[in-house]
C-alpha cells in the first residue's frame, strides 16, 4: 500500500511538483535567451527619444528654445531618453544583467506577439489618420478597436466610453491648456 505522502513510487508528490516547477523554470529561464530582447528594448527607447527630439526641435524652430517656450520641456525629455537609452544599451552589451535576461526570456515566452504587432500597426494607422480624420473620431475608433482586440464584446459600452473620453481630452487640451488638437472631419462643428 502506498503512502499518501510519498506516492506509489515512494517519491513525495510535493517533491514531484517542486521538480516540475524547477523543470518549468529551467525551460523558461534559458541563459542568454533574453539578451536580444533587452537590446531591442534599448533601441526602441532611443527611437522614441529621436521622435520626441524631432518634434521638440520642429516646435522650437518656430517658437524658440527658451524655458518658457513650448518645445523646451519635450527637448529635456528627449535628451533624458537619449541618455537613458544609451546607458541601457551600453550596460546590456558590456555588462549584461543575467537575472534581467532570464526574466526577459520568460516574458518573451509568455507574450502574445500577434496581438502586440496588431496594436503596433493600429498605432501607426491611428497616427496617420489623426490629422485628416480628427482627434475625437480617430481616438474613438482606436479605443473601440483595441478594446475589441483585448476581448471586450460590449460594443455600445465601448463606443460611449471612447467618445466621452476622446471629447473630454479634446476639450480639456483645447479649452483649458490652449493646445489645439486636430479637429479633422468635425472641425466645422467644434
Amino acid at each position: 500500500m502506498s503512502d499518501p505522502e510519498t506516492g506509489p513510487s515512494g517519491s513525495s508528490p510535493r517533491a514531484g511538483s517542486h521538480a516540475v516547477s524547477n523543470a518549468g523554470s529551467h525551460a523558461v529561464a534559458k541563459p542568454g535567451a533574453g539578451k536580444l530582447g533587452i537590446r531591442i528594448a534599448a533601441v526602441v527607447i532611443l527611437l522614441g527619444a529621436a521622435v520626441v527630439l524631432f518634434d521638440a526641435i520642429r516646435v522650437s524652430i518656430n517658437g524658440g528654445f527658451g524655458p518658457q517656450q513650448p518645445g523646451f520641456f519635450p527637448m529635456i525629455v528627449g535628451i533624458g531618453l537619449v541618455g537613458f537609452g544609451l546607458a541601457f544599451l551600453i550596460r546590456a552589451t558590456l555588462k549584461p544583467d543575467h537575472a534581467l535576461e532570464e526574466q526577459a526570456a520568460a516574458e518573451h515566452k509568455d507574450t502574445h506577439w500577434r496581438t502586440l504587432w496588431v496594436v503596433v500597426v493600429a498605432l501607426v494607422i491611428y497616427a496617420a489618420l489623426l490629422d485628416p480624420v480628427g482627434y475625437i473620431i480617430a481616438t474613438s475608433v482606436f479605443f473601440v478597436g483595441i478594446a475589441w482586440l483585448a476581448g471586450s464584446r460590449k460594443i455600445i459600452r465601448d463606443v460611449i466610453i471612447a467618445v466621452l473620453f476622446s471629447a473630454a481630452v479634446y476639450f480639456g487640451f483645447t479649452e483649458l491648456l490652449g493646445v489645439r488638437l486636430p479637429g479633422g472631419l468635425l472641425e466645422t462643428v467644434l
